[in-house]
C-alpha cells in the first residue's frame, strides 16, 4: 500500500530579499520530495509606493543623517533590483528540479495577494523575517494571518533551521487525524521515522497505528498526550524534547496560528498545517 499526497499540486514560496538561500532551497527540496511545482512569489505591497508619493511622507536613514522624503524614483528602483537579485537565486536554486518551476512578482497589498493566488492543493511557505524588527511589524502578522485564511496549507518556516534530518512529527486529536497520513508520506519520501503524538484516548485507536506501520513498513512511536496539550505551547514542548525532528505537521483547527508559530521559531523547524482533506490514502 501506497502513501500519497493527492491534494498537494504546488509549493508557493514568499519571497523578499532577505529570505535565506537554504529556505529557498528547503522549498526546492520539499517540490522535488513530493512531485510538487514550485512558485516563487515576490510579493511587492503597493502600500510602499503609495506612501511614497505622499508629499509629507518620511523615511529614517540611521547611518544617512536622520530622517529624509521618501524618493519615489529610488524606492522603485531599489525594488527593481531587489527583484531581479531574488530571481536570479530563486533560478539557481531551482535549476535542477524535475518538475516546473516559475518566479512571478505580484503588486498589491500583500495580505490580500497572498488569499486571492492561494488554491487548493497549494503548500504556501511563510518564512520568519530575518530582522527581528521585521518579524514585530503588524505586515508579518497580517501575512501568517492571510496564510491561514486561504483555502491552501500553510508551513511556516524560521530563518534558522535546526535540523534537515530526523523524524516527521505529527500531531493528532483523532485517530483519523489527516495531519498522521500527511507526515507518513513525507517520512516515507523523506525515509525518516514517524512519530505521532496522540491528543486522544488510546482507546479509539482501533488499532490504526499498528495497520499503519504494516500498510507502510514506517518505524513509529506514538506517544499519549492530554486533549488539553494543544493549547498550552509549554507542555507541548516537553514531549518535543526527545524528539529532535526535522518538520512538524499538524490539521488546521488544532492549533491556533500564533502556537503554530511558537512551535516553528522556538524548535527551528519547518511546521506543516495541513487541510482536513488534504491527504488520501491509496
Amino acid at each position: 500500500m501506497e502513501l500519497r499526497l493527492h491534494n498537494f499540486k504546488r509549493v508557493v514560496l514568499e519571497l523578499h530579499p532577505s529570505v535565506p538561500d537554504r529556505t529557498m532551497r528547503l522549498a526546492v527540496e520539499l517540490a522535488d520530495l513530493l512531485h510538487l511545482e514550485l512558485l516563487g512569489l515576490f510579493l511587492e505591497d503597493t502600500s510602499l509606493r503609495d506612501l511614497a508619493s505622499i508629499p509629507f511622507a518620511r523615511e529614517f536613514r540611521p547611518l544617512g543623517g536622520g530622517w529624509h522624503p521618501l524618493n519615489l524614483d529610488r524606492l522603485s528602483h531599489d525594488l527593481e533590483v531587489a527583484v531581479h537579485s531574488t530571481e536570479r537565486v530563486f533560478a539557481d536554486a531551482a535549476k535542477h528540479l524535475l518538475t516546473k518551476s516559475q518566479f512571478e512578482v505580484i503588486r498589491g497589498p500583500t495580505a490580500e495577494t497572498i488569499v486571492s493566488i492561494s488554491r487548493t492543493g497549494d503548500i504556501v511557505m511563510i518564512v520568519e523575517p530575518l530582522n527581528p524588527a521585521e518579524r514585530a511589524t503588524q505586515q508579518f502578522s497580517w501575512l501568517v494571518e492571510a496564510a491561514f485564511r486561504s483555502v491552501a496549507a500553510v508551513m511556516l518556516v524560521p530563518t534558522q533551521i535546526a535540523r534537515t534530518v530526523g523524524p516527521v512529527v505529527a500531531i493528532a486529536t483523532n485517530p483519523d487525524d489527516p495531519s498522521v497520513r500527511a507526515a507518513a508520506a513525507i517520512a516515507i519520501a523523506a525515509k525518516e521515522d514517524l512519530i505521532i503524538v496522540r491528543c486522544y484516548e488510546e482507546s479509539i485507536d482501533d488499532g490504526r497505528i499498528d495497520k499503519l506501520i504494516a500498510d507502510t513498513g514506517l518505524t513509529i512511536k506514538s506517544f499519549a498526550a492530554d486533549r488539553l496539550l494543544v493549547s498550552d505551547s509549554a507542555a507541548l514542548f516537553s514531549f518535543f524534547h526527545e524528539f529532535q525532528e526535522r518538520l512538524v505537521v499538524l490539521t488546521r483547527g488544532i492549533l491556533a496560528p500564533e502556537i503554530a508559530l511558537t512551535i516553528a521559531l522556538a524548535r527551528r523547524v519547518p511546521v506543516l498545517v495541513i487541510e482536513p482533506q488534504a491527504t488520501m490514502l491509496a
